[in-house]
C-alpha cells in the first residue's frame, strides 16, 4: 500500500540520468507501434516484457512506463551492482507506490542439476511454473526474439549494457494479462554472478560450479484508478527516456 500520496511521491522520486544508462546515439522504437488484440513484447530498459493479445494499448503503455520508473529510479538509489537485493526492495516500492499491489513474492536460489548452467533454459524452466504452460510459447518466442537481433542493434545493446558487467547481472522478465479490465504481471527478476565473463546475459553458458542464480517470483496487479492519478506525472517524469529504452520485438 502506498505510504504518501502518490502524486507527492512521484515529484520527489529521483531517476538515474538517462545519459549514465546509455550510449548516446542509441535509440529504440518506443511506443508508436503499440496496438490492440495481438501478442506483443517489449525490451524495457534491463527489462523484457511479453503481452497476451487481451490486454489493452494504454494499459500496456501503463505497464511499460511504470516498470521503466522503478527501474530507474532503483539505479539511481542502488547503482552498484553489489547492493541487487537493495536494488529490488527499491524498484518494487517504486511500483507498489503508484498502483501496483503485489500479490506474491518469493525468493530463491537456483540450483542446477546439470554441469553446464544455461541461462535459457533455465529462465524458460523458471518462468514455465511462474506463468503456466499456456503462456510459456510468448516467453520463447520472446526469447527468439532477442536472439535474433544482430549485436549492433539499439534494442539488445539497451538491454545489454544495462543488465550486467563483467561478472554480476541483474534482470526481469514479465507476463502480462488482463481479464474483464484487470491487469495482472507475473515477473521473474534474476540475479546472476559468475567467475566467467557475461557477454550476452540471456544466452550465457558456464559450468555451474562457477555462476550462481536466484530470482524472486512476483505476482502483482495494477490498480487503475491509483494509476490514472500518476500516469501524466510518470510521463513527464521520464521525459524522453520512454523512447530512449522501450523498443518493440518481433514475435
Amino acid at each position: 500500500m502506498p505510504t504518501i500520496d502518490p502524486k507527492k511521491f512521484v515529484s520527489q522520486l529521483e531517476l538515474a540520468p538517462v545519459e549514465i544508462l546509455m550510449d548516446r546515439d542509441l535509440s529504440v522504437s518506443g511506443l508508436q507501434e503499440m496496438t490492440d488484440n495481438e501478442e506483443e513484447a517489449y525490451v524495457n530498459q534491463k527489462s523484457l516484457v511479453s503481452f497476451v493479445s487481451s490486454v489493452s494499448g494504454q494499459n500496456r503503455k501503463d505497464v511499460l512506463n511504470s516498470t521503466l520508473l522503478a527501474q530507474r529510479a532503483a539505479d539511481k538509489k542502488y547503482p552498484n551492482p553489489a547492493d541487487v537485493r537493495k536494488w529490488y526492495d527499491m524498484y518494487i516500492h517504486v511500483l507498489t507506490q503508484i498502483g501496483w499491489v503485489v500479490e506474491e513474492k518469493n525468493f530463491a536460489d537456483f540450483d542446477s542439476s546439470n554441469a553446464i548452467f544455461e541461462m535459457e533454459n533455465v529462465v524458460i524452466d523458471i518462468l514455465a511454473t511462474l506463468v503456466g504452460q499456456n503462456y510459456i510459447a510468448i516467453i520463447k518466442s520472446t526469447l527468439d526474439a532477442v536472439k535474433s537481433l544482430s549485436e549492433d542493434d539499439g534494442r539488445i545493446k539497451i538491454f545489454e549494457s544495462n543488465s550486467h558487467n563483467f561478472n554480476k547481472g541483474n534482470f526481469q522478465i514479465g507476463l502480462v494479462n488482463e481479464t474483464n479490465g484487470a491487469v495482472s504481471m507475473n515477473l521473474g527478476a534474476f540475479m546472476l554472478e559468475s567467475q566467467d565473463g557475461i557477454k550476452k546475459i540471456l544466452f550465457f553458458k558456464s559450468g555451474k560450479d562457477k555462476s550462481a542464480l536466484s530470482y524472486y517470483s512476483i505476482r502483482c496487479t495494477l490498480n487503475d484508478d491509483m494509476y490514472s492519478l500518476v500516469r501524466k506525472d510518470i510521463l513527464k517524469k521520464l521525459g524522453p527516456a520512454t523512447s530512449t529504452f522501450i523498443g518493440r520485438l518481433d514475435i
